[in-house]
């Protein structure tokens, strides 16, 4: 055998190698003409092998990628190293269809080449499955993040839009403990790192968070290490969930149970009263015939209506709000008015009072009560105003009158049941409105009106519109 029969059958046993080899192996120059594939190219694209020779390999692939694989071909300064470079890029087979090639070289090329060796593994149905999970990561309702170990956010899914009003890339880069609740701040922190810490923990805490729009909303978090995926590793992947309306029924349910105990032991105990002396007043005009004493016995029973209207009216209006309406404000106080002690002409309506999300009776029975508390302690003829109010709590309604007002040491306490600066008072009026209000997810509060008398405020009202 001569040295040139030699070469040559060389030459075949390399080319019968290579095509056995899974990869597509081309050669192409900087410009990415083909000068050789191997058989793998009929089985990956779907074309002779010799149909690609002498074709531009950059005119199969996408148009969004073509820059990615030039780079790839043209990287020069590669050529003196052991670097090995690689692109995903997708190309056109032979029918039309696109596939992802993962394309790889060598940085240091044989001299003896006249090009650029470079393989490529079909990365399609890999590429299809991070797809999903990507889109089902970024579609979830769940918002997904990544913290470094300082818990800065190197990934937000498109969730934070929904859940905290910033859209994803706004949180990449920022930390997440600054957005933080201060109280909640050192849990969170702690919570974190033993996740790093603890590879096998899971972290799952419920904290506040700031949004966008400088809102409270409360989140639970669920966080974990994965330091066997190396793209994760030193990383903590946090699953979060906004449960503010989840608490707010917790709180309401906590409220609920709490009014239910008051009202048994005020059940128990004020009923008891003029029941007792009914039937001590019955007993003595049996055995005496004084008509003095049934007096007291009405009287004692006309407490006892009153006491049981009232305590009737209480464990009605402490039900959550389920099914809210879009009910008018002005509309309840002038409905309110046609069943209250107050003249309809010493409560003054303002323009502009909101039309809100609610039960229509019982923010008019809202109002009821707070017109019969006027009535009760705001002298003779007492005013009232009602007005829209607005400002840094949002959107509410505010209730004032010109009475002798309430002393600031006693306005944290004057929505307790049975509080009552009068003592014939049953306790449960300002009781009620800040139940009916709770149940609505209101907040009211009392302060001093312009001439010093009461000034009840209600914000956090979900509003439908502003007259």
């Amino acid at each position: 055998m001569t040295a040139g029969e030699g070469e040559i059958q060389s030459c075949a046993g390399y080319r019968a190698l290579l095509d056995h080899v899974s990869d597509l192996v081309l050669l192409v120059d900087d410009a990415g003409t083909v000068s050789y594939a191997n058989a793998t190219a009929a089985r990956t694209l779907g074309v002779a092998p010799d149909a690609l020779v002498g074709e531009s390999l950059l005119d199969r692939v996408h148009e969004a990628d073509v820059d990615e694989l030039e780079s790839l071909l043209a990287a020069t300064e590669a050529r003196a190293t052991d670097e090995r470079l690689s692109a995903e890029v997708r190309v056109r087979t032979g029918d039309g269809e696109w596939t992802w090639q993962s394309f790889s070289r060598e940085g240091t090329q044989p001299t003896s080449l006249d090009g650029v060796v470079v393989t490529a593994r079909d990365v399609t149905a890999q590429r299809r499955i991070e797809e999903r999970f990507r889109h089902l990561v970024e579609t979830a309702s769940d918002l997904f993040v990544v913290l470094d170990e300082d818990g800065t956010v190197t990934y937000a899914t498109p969730a934070a839009s929904r859940v905290l009003g910033y859209e994803h890339d706004e949180l990449v880069g920022e930390n997440v403990l600054e957005h933080i609740h201060p109280d909640d701040r050192d849990a969170v922190a702690t919570e974190l790192h033993h996740g790093l810490d603890d590879p096998g923990y899971t972290a799952t805490i419920e904290h506040r968070f700031r949004t966008k729009s400088g809102e409270w909303r409360w989140l639970e978090s669920r966080g974990r290490s994965l330091p066997d995926t190396p793209a994760l590793e030193g990383r903590v992947v946090v699953v979060t969930r906004d449960i503010t309306d989840r608490h707010r029924r917790e709180r309401q349910i906590t409220a609920q149970n709490e009014r239910l105990n008051a009202f048994t032991a005020m059940v128990s105990h004020d009923l008891q009263n003029p029941l007792t002396v009914a039937s001590g007043s019955l007993e003595l005009y049996r055995q005496t015939g004084d008509e003095a004493a049934l007096d007291r016995v009405d009287q004692a029973l006309q407490r006892t209506s009153e006491l049981t209207s009232d305590l009737l009216s209480l464990s009605r209006q402490g039900r959550t709000v389920e099914d809210p309406v879009p009910v008018d404000i002005a509309d309840c106080v002038t409905a309110a008015l046609e069943t209250s002690p107050l003249p309809a002409d010493n409560v003054t309506v303002a323009a502009g009072l909101p039309t809100v999300r609610g039960d229509e009776s019982r923010v008019r029975s809202l109002f009821e009560n707070l017109f019969r508390n006027v009535a009760d302690h705001a002298g003779d003829d007492p005013r009232v105003w009602v007005e829209p109010l607005a400002g840094a709590d949002g959107v509410g309604f505010a209730v004032e009158d010109d009475g002798p007002g309430i002393p600031v040491d006693a306005a944290d306490s004057v929505f307790e049941l049975g509080h009552s600066s009068d003592r014939d008072g049953t306790g449960i009026g300002l009781y009620i409105v800040d139940t009916i209000a709770a149940a609505h997810g209101w907040d009211v509060s009392v302060t001093t009106g312009r001439d010093g008398g009461a000034r009840f405020e209600f914000t956090g009202v979900d509003v439908v519109s502003e007259a």
